[in-house]
């Protein structure tokens, strides 16, 4: 399927697990197929750059952050380890204000635009590249910030969760988190290291912005974060890629990568 770029070995494999996805939090398919609609209705003549993620990522070392309660003491971690400190960078959504906070701006920002969408602009005009997912859920913001990219003038990219319709693409891959390593397996990376990614029941203050601290996740969060986990494990599972976790809930066939 044209726009399908993914180690899911077929959409249709993805397609089973959205489908449990939509079973399980009743999530509206003709919402999310209408967004798909849209977002094509903006950049229908763009070429997404995929050569330049491709270039990016291909053979080399990525750090995926996630948004959860460890998020900066593994930014911290990664800015003194000599194995990681140059990778490449991909932020979860609202990860982006703790790594920008410090002064790093991530090479990609996987984000369905419910982070902090200042700190996201302000990555953006530093040269990370946006990979904006469009659902149903997020139709008014996902126009807005469309239309304040296009104006810009920089590189971005449109994803999708159902059939995609090229140029938007779909990765596989269902929270912004599990979503920014589909993408970065999807261009082989030598390896890649998890840091923030907790799927615990505590919620981290940089998920969302009107956050001031971690609380603890609802009900329907809870089921989003075992959605992540799970997705992780299926896509650490389908690679020969080393995936390695900071956090101590290590997804199924990653590693615990030693601190010490």
């Amino acid at each position: 399927m044209e726009g399908f770029i993914s180690v899911f070995r077929s959409f249709a494999d993805w397609w089973s697990v959205y489908l449990e996805i939509v079973d399980l939090l009743g999530i509206d398919r003709g919402a999310d197929s209408m967004a798909t609609r849209i977002a094509h209705s903006y950049v229908y003549s763009a070429k997404p750059p995929t050569d330049f993620l491709r270039s990016l990522i291909i053979g080399k070392s990525v750090v995926v952050f996630g948004a959860g309660p460890s998020l900066e003491s593994h930014i911290d971690f990664v800015e003194k380890s000599f194995e990681w400190r140059n990778s490449i960078f991909i932020a979860a959504d609202g990860a982006t204000k703790a790594l920008v906070e410090v002064g790093l701006y991530p090479h990609v920002i996987a984000t369905d635009l419910d982070g902090d969408l200042n700190y996201i602009k302000l990555a953006v005009e530093k040269g990370s590249l946006a990979i904006i997912h469009a659902h149903g859920d997020n139709i008014p913001v996902f126009t807005d910030f469309i239309k304040w990219i296009s104006r810009s003038g920089r590189a971005f990219l449109v994803t999708t969760q159902v059939e995609p319709i090229y140029p938007v693409l779909n990765f596989g891959g269902f929270t912004d988190g599990d979503r920014a390593l589909a993408i970065a397996l999807a261009f082989k990376p030598q390896k890649v290291l998890l840091a923030g990614m907790d799927f615990g029941n505590v919620v981290g203050k940089y998920s969302k912005p009107w956050l001031k601290n971690h609380l603890q996740a609802s009900e329907r969060k809870r089921a989003k974060l075992e959605i992540a986990y799970r997705i992780t494990s299926m896509l650490s599972c389908l690679v020969t890629t080393p995936i390695y976790t900071l956090s101590s809930v290590v997804p199924q066939c990653a590693l615990t990568f030693n601190t010490i």
